[in-house]
């Protein structure tokens, strides 16, 4: 066992991870809100248990794939549409501040993923007191945040939407005060790295979006963001975080049984979807119609059968969880590529008979990002058949390092360099479905429109 990483070892690991959650939150951007979420949450937990080569992280793995799972799906609750028409938008205070609140937002996202899993490898785990601690600091932090800047200032971030992710900014900075204040580096550094992870993810996602409509061919510019949040967040966070050596979880009944349960949690995902996000019988009718559209015959009988298929797929799924619980408890290490490539599979079946993707017809000059997300699995498939990983390994001290210049540094450089170009890509391509909050104004016309308003508000409000 080597005690550090060689850098093409390290770049190869986190490619697997950014290809496995670039899928996850491709899919996810079909699916939606928090359970939407839950996919490349779970995705990043178990590809990075993977990547790590170590035996103790397989045994980690059900438990890591089920708090990714938990902590990226809080995010689905934030609002953010509104964000990216901002960040489409041709004048450059509407898209500067759009990727600025997307970097928030996507940091946001990332970090609750980030968090949970740095928690749970840290050499002392926490305490049920702990616990709650951190959840009472990060919730009460957020609502002050909220309070200060929503009711208090009356900014709204993207009004009418909810005005969510400004609590969740104000809970992150809750979270990494606890965090450094109870010294938990690793954890600490969960957090940063998928802050910026996640965040870079998001702005720059958007901003190659946009770019998309300057090629010749159609493509879905929604996709090719979702795509890009999760493949960059993965690889930021995977090259940052690999490398501690992890001891084994607890070997008690009880803490058995909840990594059985996780197994069973994780691969449900594809049933929990269909449970919570599909109406069967609108469903059915909307399928019926669009296949009859397609010039298919008896398009109800067909519509019955893609619902089958995807009954058929959901099945799957907890057969695979029981095999993965059997490869778990007999410490099948040489295994531990199955659990994020057969939910990853499942998850593309889900999405590719909901979206009847094997039945609508292919489109001349058009980029299918649904056959982009094939490519993304046969990349990793052929990356698990080809790597044979030893540990990776690297001592606590370089671990639990957190370089803040760097990070702070780096997302900072990311975003002037994206509010560059964009300045470059943005126009009347990106214009159909931007969001415009401010009006065009230059300085000689005197004090920006807002900002009097805003000074008025602030006043009346303070003054009474």
């Amino acid at each position: 066992m080597n005690d550090s990483i060689r850098l093409y070892d390290r770049v190869l690991r986190s490619l697997f991870v950014a290809l496995a959650v670039g899928l996850g939150w491709g899919i996810r951007g079909d699916l939606g809100h928090e359970l939407g979420a839950a996919y490349p949450g779970a995705a990043l937990g178990l590809a990075f248990a993977y990547v790590s080569g170590q035996a103790s992280m397989f045994k980690w793995m059900p438990y890591l794939g089920a708090a990714g799972a938990l902590g990226i799906s809080l995010g689905g609750m934030m609002s953010y549409g509104i964000l990216h028409g901002y960040a489409q938008s041709d004048t450059f205070l509407n898209y500067s501040y759009g990727f600025f609140t997307l970097l928030l937002e996507g940091g946001a996202w990332g970090c609750g993923g980030g968090v949970l899993i740095g928690l749970l490898l840290e050499k002392q785990r926490l305490r049920v007191s702990e616990c709650l601690s951190l959840a009472a600091t990060t919730l009460l932090i957020g609502a002050l945040f909220y309070y200060l800047i929503v009711h208090l200032i009356g900014f709204h971030i993207n009004p009418p939407r909810n005005d969510l992710s400004i609590g969740f900014t104000g809970g992150v900075l809750g979270l990494l005060a606890w965090l450094i204040d109870r010294k938990k580096w690793y954890a600490t550094k969960g957090a940063v790295l998928g802050f910026v992870g996640f965040g870079i993810g998001m702005a720059l996602g958007r901003l190659l979006g946009n770019a998309s409509t300057l090629q010749p061919l159609a493509v879905n510019h929604w996709n090719i963001m979702e795509c890009s949040v999760g493949f960059i967040g993965g690889f930021i966070f995977t090259f940052g975080m690999l490398g501690k050596e992890v001891a084994p979880p607890p070997d008690d009944r009880d803490f058995r049984f909840v990594g059985l349960l996780s197994c069973f949690g994780v691969m449900a995902i594809p049933l929990f979807h269909l449970l919570g996000r599909i109406e069967i019988q609108k469903k059915l009718g909307g399928w019926s119609a669009a296949l009859a559209g397609y010039g298919y015959a008896n398009p109800d009988e067909r519509a019955q059968n893609v619902l089958r298929l995807i009954l058929a797929v959901c099945a799957v799924g907890l057969v695979a969880a029981y095999v993965w619980s059997l490869f778990w408890r007999a410490d099948k290490t040489s295994r531990s590529a199955f659990p994020v490539l057969i939910l990853s599979l499942l998850m593309i079946l889900f999405q590719n008979l909901n979206a009847l993707y094997f039945w609508y017809p292919r489109q001349p000059n058009t980029i299918n990002m649904h056959f982009m997300f094939w490519i993304f699995l046969a990349l990793m498939l052929l990356y698990a058949m080809l790597r044979r990983h030893e540990p990776a390994v690297v001592p606590d001290e370089k671990a639990d390092h957190i370089n803040w210049f760097r990070y702070i540094g780096g997302t900072i450089a990311a975003y002037l360099v994206i509010i560059y170009i964009a300045g470059f890509v943005n126009g009347p391509t990106t214009m159909p479905s931007a969001n415009t909050r401010w009006p065009v104004w230059v300085w000689k016309d005197g004090p920006f429109p807002r900002d009097q308003e805003v000074k008025i508000d602030l006043f009346s409000r303070w003054r009474n």
